[in-house]
């Protein structure tokens, strides 16, 4: 997948100290605006022809399992029994077969009445881990307005071919990286079961109404935080976040001279921050755009 070179994080005008601390917040699901977030959609946890092809006749399987329910035969008699029944299986196939068929939805009525308590069980495990959001998007007005303290604050514009946006430990990590954020028609969903979802369908699926966000998020587990803050209903959960990785900040239209002023002398005499510029927007009455000076 190829990201956009940059991407941005719109913050109120306190978190200045993410550029002081060069520590960013991930949020963990409950803390978060959006009250559905991590909370996927699925009917089932496999569909009924999902166990049919599971218990699909497998000689290897069957004659593994058919050593572990005659161990307390001697070995002899073990694999005398075990070859007569392969045999059968072989030359009968359809006999065993329809005893699986049968099985099969007594489990799925089992496996249904699981359900809910899986997705309570899948809930609580994503509890355990935090989201820093991004956009692709700079000039929309929607996000200046929700996450910029209505264009008082600010944005870090981060450079996606940083390290700190791909730290992923194996092909298979779903952490420590950016993933885009897929937008769905959330009402459609019920028909997928638990068995045919993936990584993106858990952790990187929203509700088509947040479309406008153009999200992309990395996910890491809320354990490995360099430094947790207490707060009477909630935790901060703080990762560090190199310098290196900001390209500019940009600051709204309506902030004041004074955080303009204080983001310059941050970047001035904080560390390794010397090459982050400090850029501006202005608001283009005419057409009602927002344009991005400095």
């Amino acid at each position: 997948m190829s990201y956009p070179s940059k991407l941005y994080k719109y913050v109120v005008p306190d978190r200045i100290d993410i550029l002081k601390n060069q520590l960013i917040r991930f949020s963990q699901p409950s803390a978060l605006n959006d009250p559905f977030e991590l909370q996927p959609i699925f009917g089932e946890i496999f569909s009924e022809n999902e166990l049919r092809d599971m218990f699909k006749l497998n000689l290897n399987f069957l004659e593994e399992a058919l050593n572990k329910q005659l161990l307390k035969f001697p070995q002899k008699t073990r694999k005398k029994i075990i070859r007569q029944l392969l045999l059968q299986a072989k030359k009968d196939p359809h006999v065993l077969q329809g005893e699986i068929d049968k099985v099969a939805p007594l489990l799925k009525n089992e496996i249904s009445n699981f359900t809910p308590k899986a997705k309570k069980i899948l809930s609580d495990v994503l509890q355990t881990v935090g989201i820093l959001s991004l956009s692709e998007k700079l000039d929309h007005p929607l996000l200046w307005a929700h996450y910029a303290a209505s264009h008082r604050g600010f944005t870090i514009e981060f450079k996606t071919d940083h390290e700190f946006f791909n730290r992923r430990r194996s092909d298979k990590d779903e952490l420590f990286h950016l993933r885009k954020v897929r937008y769905v028609n959330n009402s459609l969903s019920t028909d997928i079961t638990l068995s045919e979802m993936h990584g993106d369908d858990i952790l990187a699926t929203k509700d088509i109404s947040w479309e406008y966000e153009a999200e992309w998020r990395i996910i890491a587990p809320l354990a490995s935080a360099n430094k947790t803050l207490e707060r009477l209903d909630d935790k901060i959960y703080l990762y560090s976040v190199p310098s290196s990785s900001i390209s500019s900040i940009i600051i709204g239209a309506r902030a004041s001279s004074l955080l303009y002023e204080e983001l310059r002398t941050v970047l001035l005499s904080t560390p390794n921050c010397e090459h982050i510029s400090l850029k501006k927007v202005e608001l283009n009455t005419t057409n009602q755009t927002i344009i991005i000076n400095g």
